[in-house]
């Protein structure tokens, strides 16, 4: 199934629910009603908002530290190994 047909899929079927329980409003509002001091600072157990974005010292990644290398320079492949037919001639076969 396609992301189109996915999408169509679920369009038809939020319009037929439409059809049948009706459209309801959104249950959240938002409104400009100022909220209290205690919700803007939150319990004592809640983890507080850093002020800065700077990570701390004991997170940082040390400077002196070599980079890691995602891959070898070159990479090898390993030699054919040869193997005995049924006609005692060799053939070789890549090793897997």
């Amino acid at each position: 199934m396609t992301m189109d047909e996915v999408r169509e899929f679920e369009r038809y079927i939020q319009e037929a629910t439409n059809q049948k329980i009706g459209v309801f409003p959104p249950s959240i509002s938002i409104s400009e009603t100022p909220l209290s001091s205690c919700a803007l600072t939150g319990p004592a157990s809640a983890p507080t908002t850093p002020m800065c974005t700077d990570a701390p010292e004991s997170l940082s990644v040390p400077k002196d530290r070599p980079r890691k290398k995602s891959a070898p320079e070159t990479l090898t492949l390993p030699e054919p190994v040869p193997i005995l037919n049924l006609y005692d001639t060799y053939v070789y076969e890549e090793s897997v």
